[in-house]
Protein backbone atom coordinates (compact mmCIF):
# COMPACT_ATOMS: atom_id res chain seq x y z
CA UNK A 1 0.00 0.00 0.00
CA UNK A 2 1.21 3.53 -0.64
CA UNK A 3 2.43 5.46 2.41
CA UNK A 4 -0.31 7.54 3.96
CA UNK A 5 0.45 11.26 4.09
CA UNK A 6 -1.04 13.34 6.87
CA UNK A 7 -1.43 16.98 5.91
CA UNK A 8 -0.28 19.78 8.15
CA UNK A 9 -3.87 21.00 8.31
CA UNK A 10 -5.05 17.62 9.58
CA UNK A 11 -2.30 17.57 12.22
CA UNK A 12 -3.19 21.05 13.42
CA UNK A 13 -6.92 20.32 13.43
CA UNK A 14 -6.32 17.25 15.57
CA UNK A 15 -4.15 19.25 17.96
CA UNK A 16 -6.81 21.95 18.28
CA UNK A 17 -9.45 19.32 18.95
CA UNK A 18 -7.26 17.92 21.69
CA UNK A 19 -6.72 21.39 23.13
CA UNK A 20 -10.48 21.82 23.33
CA UNK A 21 -10.87 18.43 25.00
CA UNK A 22 -8.40 19.39 27.75
CA UNK A 23 -9.44 23.02 28.02
CA UNK A 24 -10.11 22.44 31.72
CA UNK A 25 -6.35 22.29 32.30
CA UNK A 26 -6.13 26.02 31.47
CA UNK A 27 -2.82 25.37 29.76
CA UNK A 28 -3.12 28.26 27.28
CA UNK A 29 -3.28 32.01 27.61
CA UNK A 30 -3.62 32.33 23.82
CA UNK A 31 -4.68 29.40 21.62
CA UNK A 32 -4.02 30.57 18.06
CA UNK A 33 -6.37 28.31 16.09
CA UNK A 34 -6.72 30.67 13.14
CA UNK A 35 -3.00 31.36 12.82
CA UNK A 36 -2.00 27.72 13.21
CA UNK A 37 -4.46 26.55 10.56
CA UNK A 38 -3.30 29.28 8.17
CA UNK A 39 0.33 28.28 8.72
CA UNK A 40 -0.60 24.64 8.10
CA UNK A 41 -2.32 25.56 4.85
CA UNK A 42 0.82 27.39 3.68
CA UNK A 43 2.96 24.38 4.52
CA UNK A 44 0.64 22.03 2.64
CA UNK A 45 0.91 24.36 -0.34
CA UNK A 46 4.70 24.10 -0.17
CA UNK A 47 5.35 27.74 0.68
CA UNK A 48 9.07 28.35 0.16
CA UNK A 49 9.25 30.24 3.44
CA UNK A 50 8.63 26.96 5.23
CA UNK A 51 11.60 25.17 3.72
CA UNK A 52 13.98 23.72 6.29
CA UNK A 53 17.15 21.70 6.47
CA UNK A 54 20.53 22.17 4.80
CA UNK A 55 19.20 21.44 1.32
CA UNK A 56 15.95 23.36 1.71
CA UNK A 57 13.81 20.21 1.96
CA UNK A 58 10.40 21.05 3.40
CA UNK A 59 10.20 19.71 6.92
CA UNK A 60 7.37 17.57 8.20
CA UNK A 61 4.92 19.73 10.13
CA UNK A 62 4.51 19.25 13.87
CA UNK A 63 2.82 21.12 16.68
CA UNK A 64 4.70 23.35 19.13
CA UNK A 65 3.45 25.23 22.18
CA UNK A 66 5.37 28.21 23.53
CA UNK A 67 5.47 29.65 27.04
CA UNK A 68 3.96 33.11 27.13
CA UNK A 69 7.23 34.88 27.89
CA UNK A 70 8.89 33.74 24.63
CA UNK A 71 8.11 35.92 21.63
CA UNK A 72 5.98 34.63 18.78
CA UNK A 73 5.35 37.23 16.09
CA UNK A 74 1.79 38.52 16.08
CA UNK A 75 0.74 36.88 19.37
CA UNK A 76 0.51 38.61 22.77
CA UNK A 77 3.46 38.03 25.08
CA UNK A 78 2.03 38.55 28.56
CA UNK A 79 4.71 36.86 30.69
CA UNK A 80 1.68 35.95 32.79
CA UNK A 81 1.26 39.50 34.09
CA UNK A 82 -1.49 42.09 33.45
CA UNK A 83 0.68 45.01 32.31
CA UNK A 84 1.93 43.11 29.26
CA UNK A 85 -1.41 41.77 28.00
CA UNK A 86 -1.39 44.30 25.17
CA UNK A 87 2.22 43.72 24.12
CA UNK A 88 2.44 41.93 20.75
CA UNK A 89 5.98 41.31 19.43
CA UNK A 90 6.58 41.73 15.71
CA UNK A 91 9.26 39.03 15.49
CA UNK A 92 9.83 35.51 16.77
CA UNK A 93 12.43 34.80 19.42
CA UNK A 94 15.44 33.11 17.76
CA UNK A 95 14.68 29.83 19.54
CA UNK A 96 11.19 29.85 17.97
CA UNK A 97 12.65 30.70 14.57
CA UNK A 98 14.97 27.69 14.77
CA UNK A 99 12.11 25.29 15.46
CA UNK A 100 9.74 26.84 12.91
CA UNK A 101 12.39 26.41 10.22
CA UNK A 102 12.32 22.69 11.03
CA UNK A 103 8.58 22.24 10.65
CA UNK A 104 7.13 23.54 13.91
CA UNK A 105 3.70 25.15 13.79
CA UNK A 106 2.98 27.26 16.86
CA UNK A 107 -0.40 26.31 18.31
CA UNK A 108 -0.45 28.97 21.00
CA UNK A 109 1.11 30.61 24.03
CA UNK A 110 0.97 28.71 27.29
CA UNK A 111 0.03 29.73 30.80
CA UNK A 112 2.75 30.21 33.40
CA UNK A 113 3.56 31.45 36.87
CA UNK A 114 3.48 35.23 36.78
CA UNK A 115 6.77 36.73 35.57
CA UNK A 116 8.25 33.20 35.98
CA UNK A 117 8.58 33.86 39.71
CA UNK A 118 6.99 30.71 41.12
CA UNK A 119 6.87 26.93 40.81
CA UNK A 120 3.16 25.99 40.75
CA UNK A 121 1.76 27.95 37.74
CA UNK A 122 -1.14 29.10 39.90
CA UNK A 123 -1.53 32.39 38.04
CA UNK A 124 -3.67 34.99 39.79
CA UNK A 125 -4.64 36.72 36.53
CA UNK A 126 -5.05 33.90 34.02
CA UNK A 127 -5.96 31.10 36.41
CA UNK A 128 -4.16 28.03 37.71
CA UNK A 129 -2.80 25.37 35.36
CA UNK A 130 -4.05 21.85 36.06
CA UNK A 131 -1.82 18.80 35.91
CA UNK A 132 -2.26 16.56 32.87
CA UNK A 133 -2.15 13.46 35.08
CA UNK A 134 -4.85 14.82 37.41
CA UNK A 135 -6.47 18.22 36.74
CA UNK A 136 -7.12 18.67 40.47
CA UNK A 137 -3.36 18.99 41.05
CA UNK A 138 -1.07 21.87 40.16
CA UNK A 139 1.13 21.54 37.09
CA UNK A 140 4.32 22.92 38.59
CA UNK A 141 6.12 25.88 37.15
CA UNK A 142 6.88 28.25 36.03
CA UNK A 143 6.47 26.59 32.61
CA UNK A 144 3.37 24.70 33.76
CA UNK A 145 1.18 25.39 30.74
CA UNK A 146 3.78 24.02 28.33
CA UNK A 147 4.28 20.86 30.40
CA UNK A 148 0.53 20.27 30.78
CA UNK A 149 -0.17 20.81 27.08
CA UNK A 150 2.60 18.44 26.03
CA UNK A 151 1.71 15.78 28.59
CA UNK A 152 -1.99 16.00 27.63
CA UNK A 153 -1.16 15.30 23.98
CA UNK A 154 -1.95 18.72 22.51
CA UNK A 155 1.56 19.13 21.07
CA UNK A 156 4.55 16.93 20.47
CA UNK A 157 6.81 19.38 22.26
CA UNK A 158 6.98 22.80 23.79
CA UNK A 159 9.25 25.64 24.80
CA UNK A 160 9.59 26.91 28.33
CA UNK A 161 12.10 28.97 30.23
CA UNK A 162 14.12 27.89 33.24
CA UNK A 163 15.70 30.02 35.95
CA UNK A 164 15.79 27.57 38.85
CA UNK A 165 13.92 24.54 37.56
CA UNK A 166 11.02 26.10 35.66
CA UNK A 167 11.27 23.53 32.83
CA UNK A 168 12.34 20.42 34.71
CA UNK A 169 9.92 20.81 37.66
CA UNK A 170 6.67 20.88 35.62
CA UNK A 171 8.01 18.25 33.22
CA UNK A 172 8.63 15.93 36.17
CA UNK A 173 5.28 16.65 37.84
CA UNK A 174 3.40 15.97 34.57
CA UNK A 175 5.32 12.81 33.68
CA UNK A 176 7.21 14.00 30.59
CA UNK A 177 10.80 14.81 29.59
CA UNK A 178 12.46 18.18 30.05
CA UNK A 179 15.83 19.73 29.23
CA UNK A 180 17.38 22.76 30.85
CA UNK A 181 20.42 23.41 28.62
CA UNK A 182 23.69 24.89 29.81
CA UNK A 183 23.32 28.62 30.40
CA UNK A 184 24.09 30.56 27.22
CA UNK A 185 23.81 27.54 24.92
CA UNK A 186 20.37 28.53 23.59
CA UNK A 187 19.68 32.07 22.32
CA UNK A 188 17.85 34.13 24.93
CA UNK A 189 16.79 37.11 22.82
CA UNK A 190 13.07 37.78 22.59
CA UNK A 191 12.31 36.43 26.07
CA UNK A 192 10.95 38.36 29.05
CA UNK A 193 13.79 38.18 31.58
CA UNK A 194 13.92 37.32 35.25
CA UNK A 195 17.66 36.86 35.81
CA UNK A 196 20.11 37.30 32.94
CA UNK A 197 22.63 35.01 34.66
CA UNK A 198 20.23 32.17 35.44
CA UNK A 199 17.61 32.33 32.65
CA UNK A 200 17.58 30.01 29.66
CA UNK A 201 14.95 28.70 27.27
CA UNK A 202 14.38 24.96 27.55
CA UNK A 203 12.48 22.07 25.98
CA UNK A 204 9.68 19.75 27.08
CA UNK A 205 8.62 16.68 25.07
CA UNK A 206 6.79 13.39 25.46
CA UNK A 207 9.83 11.33 24.40
CA UNK A 208 13.53 11.68 25.02
CA UNK A 209 14.22 11.06 21.34
CA UNK A 210 12.10 14.08 20.44
CA UNK A 211 13.82 16.18 23.11
CA UNK A 212 17.24 15.24 21.73
CA UNK A 213 16.18 15.94 18.15
CA UNK A 214 14.86 19.37 19.09
CA UNK A 215 18.12 20.18 20.85
CA UNK A 216 19.88 19.51 17.55
CA UNK A 217 17.47 21.80 15.72
CA UNK A 218 18.19 24.66 18.14
CA UNK A 219 21.97 24.22 18.39
CA UNK A 220 23.06 22.29 15.29
CA UNK A 221 24.86 19.84 17.57
CA UNK A 222 24.49 16.12 16.94
CA UNK A 223 24.89 13.01 19.07
CA UNK A 224 27.61 12.64 21.67
CA UNK A 225 30.70 10.87 20.25
CA UNK A 226 31.56 8.99 23.45
CA UNK A 227 31.68 5.22 23.49
CA UNK A 228 28.12 4.01 24.21
CA UNK A 229 29.51 0.77 25.67
CA UNK A 230 31.56 2.52 28.35
CA UNK A 231 29.97 2.07 31.80
CA UNK A 232 28.14 5.12 33.07
CA UNK A 233 29.51 6.69 36.25
CA UNK A 234 26.69 8.35 38.17
CA UNK A 235 27.03 10.46 41.28
CA UNK A 236 24.73 9.29 44.09
CA UNK A 237 24.08 12.22 46.46
CA UNK A 238 24.78 11.58 50.13
CA UNK A 239 22.90 14.65 51.37
CA UNK A 240 19.96 16.94 50.56
CA UNK A 241 19.00 15.85 47.03
CA UNK A 242 17.98 12.31 47.99
CA UNK A 243 16.78 13.14 51.52
CA UNK A 244 13.42 14.21 52.99
CA UNK A 245 11.36 12.88 50.08
CA UNK A 246 7.60 12.40 50.01
CA UNK A 247 6.56 8.73 50.24
CA UNK A 248 5.79 8.07 46.54
CA UNK A 249 8.94 9.91 45.47
CA UNK A 250 11.04 7.94 47.95
CA UNK A 251 9.55 4.65 46.70
CA UNK A 252 10.09 5.50 43.03
CA UNK A 253 13.63 6.70 43.74
CA UNK A 254 14.55 3.48 45.54
CA UNK A 255 13.20 1.41 42.64
CA UNK A 256 15.23 3.51 40.20
CA UNK A 257 18.46 3.08 42.17
CA UNK A 258 17.81 -0.66 42.36
CA UNK A 259 17.18 -0.95 38.62
CA UNK A 260 20.37 0.97 37.93
CA UNK A 261 22.33 -1.40 40.13
CA UNK A 262 26.10 -1.98 40.00
CA UNK A 263 25.74 -4.42 37.11
CA UNK A 264 24.42 -1.58 34.92
CA UNK A 265 26.07 1.64 36.15
CA UNK A 266 28.97 2.59 38.37
CA UNK A 267 27.58 4.39 41.42
CA UNK A 268 29.84 6.98 43.05
CA UNK A 269 28.61 8.41 46.38
CA UNK A 270 29.17 12.19 46.37
CA UNK A 271 28.86 14.94 48.98
CA UNK A 272 26.33 17.53 47.86
CA UNK A 273 25.32 19.42 51.01
CA UNK A 274 27.63 22.36 50.31
CA UNK A 275 26.15 22.79 46.82
CA UNK A 276 22.67 23.29 48.21
CA UNK A 277 23.94 25.59 50.96
CA UNK A 278 25.81 27.75 48.46
CA UNK A 279 22.78 27.99 46.19
CA UNK A 280 20.64 29.20 49.09
CA UNK A 281 23.03 32.15 49.42
CA UNK A 282 23.28 32.89 45.71
CA UNK A 283 20.03 32.12 43.91
CA UNK A 284 17.69 34.86 45.10
CA UNK A 285 20.34 37.61 45.23
CA UNK A 286 21.07 36.98 41.56
CA UNK A 287 17.40 37.23 40.63
CA UNK A 288 16.65 40.30 42.71
CA UNK A 289 19.94 41.95 41.76
CA UNK A 290 19.42 41.51 38.03
CA UNK A 291 15.65 41.70 37.56
CA UNK A 292 14.95 45.44 37.38
CA UNK A 293 17.79 46.35 35.03
CA UNK A 294 17.10 43.36 32.77
CA UNK A 295 13.38 44.12 32.64
CA UNK A 296 14.02 47.82 31.94
CA UNK A 297 16.27 46.96 28.98
CA UNK A 298 13.70 44.49 27.68
CA UNK A 299 10.77 46.91 27.95
CA UNK A 300 12.76 49.65 26.21
CA UNK A 301 14.22 47.41 23.49
CA UNK A 302 10.78 46.14 22.50
CA UNK A 303 9.11 49.56 22.73
CA UNK A 304 6.44 48.47 25.18
CA UNK A 305 6.01 51.98 26.59
CA UNK A 306 6.23 50.56 30.11
CA UNK A 307 8.67 50.88 33.00
CA UNK A 308 9.48 48.18 35.57
CA UNK A 309 7.57 50.15 38.20
CA UNK A 310 4.46 50.20 36.01
CA UNK A 311 4.74 46.46 35.42
CA UNK A 312 5.07 45.75 39.14
CA UNK A 313 2.23 48.12 40.05
CA UNK A 314 -0.11 45.98 37.91
CA UNK A 315 1.13 42.55 39.08
CA UNK A 316 -1.80 40.25 39.83
CA UNK A 317 -0.16 38.15 42.55
CA UNK A 318 0.20 40.32 45.67
CA UNK A 319 3.01 38.18 47.08
CA UNK A 320 5.08 38.57 43.91
CA UNK A 321 4.41 42.31 43.79
CA UNK A 322 5.42 42.78 47.42
CA UNK A 323 8.56 40.67 47.06
CA UNK A 324 9.83 42.42 43.94
CA UNK A 325 9.00 45.92 45.18
CA UNK A 326 10.89 45.18 48.40
CA UNK A 327 13.99 43.71 46.79
CA UNK A 328 14.32 44.29 43.05
CA UNK A 329 13.76 48.01 42.44
CA UNK A 330 16.76 50.34 42.87
CA UNK A 331 15.05 52.35 45.62
CA UNK A 332 13.79 49.24 47.46
CA UNK A 333 15.00 48.65 51.03
CA UNK A 334 16.32 45.19 50.16
CA UNK A 335 17.99 46.11 46.86
CA UNK A 336 21.46 44.59 46.58
CA UNK A 337 23.15 47.23 44.51
CA UNK A 338 26.27 46.71 42.42
CA UNK A 339 28.45 45.52 45.27
CA UNK A 340 25.90 42.96 46.43
CA UNK A 341 25.34 41.64 42.92
CA UNK A 342 29.08 41.38 42.30
CA UNK A 343 29.44 39.38 45.50
CA UNK A 344 26.67 37.00 44.38
CA UNK A 345 28.36 36.55 41.01
CA UNK A 346 31.66 35.78 42.76
CA UNK A 347 29.94 33.14 44.88
CA UNK A 348 28.37 31.70 41.72
CA UNK A 349 31.82 31.28 40.17
CA UNK A 350 32.90 29.43 43.30
CA UNK A 351 29.83 27.17 43.02
CA UNK A 352 30.69 26.46 39.38
CA UNK A 353 34.23 25.53 40.40
CA UNK A 354 32.89 23.21 43.12
CA UNK A 355 30.66 21.43 40.62
CA UNK A 356 33.53 21.14 38.10
CA UNK A 357 35.78 19.63 40.78
CA UNK A 358 33.06 17.20 41.83
CA UNK A 359 32.64 15.92 38.27
CA UNK A 360 36.35 15.77 37.48
CA UNK A 361 37.60 14.26 40.73
CA UNK A 362 35.03 11.47 40.56
CA UNK A 363 35.04 10.92 36.80
CA UNK A 364 31.28 11.41 36.68
CA UNK A 365 29.06 11.39 33.63
CA UNK A 366 26.21 12.87 35.66
CA UNK A 367 24.72 13.29 39.11
CA UNK A 368 21.38 11.50 39.53
CA UNK A 369 18.65 12.50 41.99
CA UNK A 370 14.89 13.00 42.21
CA UNK A 371 13.85 16.06 40.23
CA UNK A 372 11.32 17.24 42.82
CA UNK A 373 11.09 15.97 46.43
CA UNK A 374 7.28 15.85 46.33
CA UNK A 375 4.44 14.99 43.93
CA UNK A 376 2.04 17.62 42.64
CA UNK A 377 -0.46 18.82 45.22
CA UNK A 378 -4.07 20.08 44.95
CA UNK A 379 -4.63 23.34 43.09
CA UNK A 380 -4.75 26.57 45.10
CA UNK A 381 -4.42 24.84 48.49
CA UNK A 382 -0.64 24.77 48.76
CA UNK A 383 0.65 27.89 47.04
CA UNK A 384 2.60 29.04 50.11
CA UNK A 385 3.32 25.89 52.12
CA UNK A 386 2.69 22.16 52.06
CA UNK A 387 3.02 19.24 54.48
CA UNK A 388 6.08 17.03 54.09
CA UNK A 389 6.99 14.22 56.47
CA UNK A 390 5.15 15.73 59.41
CA UNK A 391 6.32 19.33 58.89
CA UNK A 392 4.94 22.36 57.10
CA UNK A 393 7.48 23.53 54.51
CA UNK A 394 7.69 26.29 51.91
CA UNK A 395 6.11 25.16 48.65
CA UNK A 396 8.44 27.18 46.44
CA UNK A 397 11.68 26.29 48.19
CA UNK A 398 10.69 22.62 48.36
CA UNK A 399 9.83 22.40 44.68
CA UNK A 400 13.10 24.02 43.56
CA UNK A 401 15.34 22.36 46.18
CA UNK A 402 16.90 19.79 43.83
CA UNK A 403 16.83 21.83 40.60
CA UNK A 404 18.06 25.25 41.68
CA UNK A 405 21.74 24.59 42.57
CA UNK A 406 22.69 23.29 39.13
CA UNK A 407 20.58 25.98 37.47
CA UNK A 408 22.36 28.68 39.43
CA UNK A 409 25.69 27.22 38.29
CA UNK A 410 24.49 27.20 34.66
CA UNK A 411 24.73 23.42 34.28
CA UNK A 412 22.57 21.27 31.99
CA UNK A 413 19.94 18.96 33.47
CA UNK A 414 17.48 16.46 32.02
CA UNK A 415 14.42 15.10 33.81
CA UNK A 416 13.02 11.66 33.01
CA UNK A 417 9.69 10.22 34.19
CA UNK A 418 10.04 7.31 36.60
CA UNK A 419 7.79 4.26 36.45
CA UNK A 420 5.21 4.73 39.22
CA UNK A 421 2.27 2.68 40.44
CA UNK A 422 -0.77 4.48 41.78
CA UNK A 423 0.80 7.88 42.43
CA UNK A 424 1.12 11.17 40.63
CA UNK A 425 4.13 11.39 38.26
CA UNK A 426 7.64 11.35 39.69
CA UNK A 427 10.78 12.43 37.85
CA UNK A 428 14.49 11.80 38.16
CA UNK A 429 17.07 14.30 36.93
CA UNK A 430 20.57 13.93 35.55
CA UNK A 431 22.90 16.90 36.00
CA UNK A 432 26.01 17.15 33.84
CA UNK A 433 29.12 19.32 33.58
CA UNK A 434 28.68 22.65 31.84
CA UNK A 435 28.39 22.47 28.02
CA UNK A 436 28.28 18.67 27.96
CA UNK A 437 24.60 18.70 27.02
CA UNK A 438 24.87 16.15 24.22
CA UNK A 439 26.79 13.73 26.43
CA UNK A 440 24.18 14.25 29.12
CA UNK A 441 21.35 13.49 26.69
CA UNK A 442 23.17 10.30 25.64
CA UNK A 443 23.58 9.28 29.28
CA UNK A 444 19.91 10.08 29.88
CA UNK A 445 18.91 7.80 27.00
CA UNK A 446 20.83 4.91 28.55
CA UNK A 447 19.33 5.54 32.00
CA UNK A 448 15.83 5.91 30.55
CA UNK A 449 16.11 2.60 28.71
CA UNK A 450 17.22 0.82 31.89
CA UNK A 451 14.48 2.38 34.01
CA UNK A 452 11.75 1.34 31.59
CA UNK A 453 13.18 -2.05 30.57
Amino acid sequence: MPEQHTTAQALVAAALDRATAVEHLNAFITLDAEGALAEAARRDAGDARDAGGPEGVRAKAWGLVVKDNIHVAGLPNTAGTPALTGFVPDADAPVVTALRSAGAIVLGKTNMHELSLGATSCNHTFGAVGNAADPALFAGGSSGGTAAAVAAGVAEAGLGTDTGGSVTIPAALNGVYGLRPSAGRYPSAGITPLSTTRDTPGLIARTLARLTALDTLVTGETSDPRDPERPLRLGLPRQVFAEDLEGPVQAAWEVAVDRLGPARVQWVPVDTADLATADARIGFPLVFGEFAAALARYLDEHRTGLTPVEVLDAVGDPDIAELLKATALPDAPGFLGTAGLDAALDRRRALQADYAELFTANGLDAILCPTVPVCARPLRRYEDSLPLNGREVSTFHTLIRNTSPAATAGLPSVTLPLPVDGSAPVGVQLIGPRLTDRALLSAAARVDALLHA
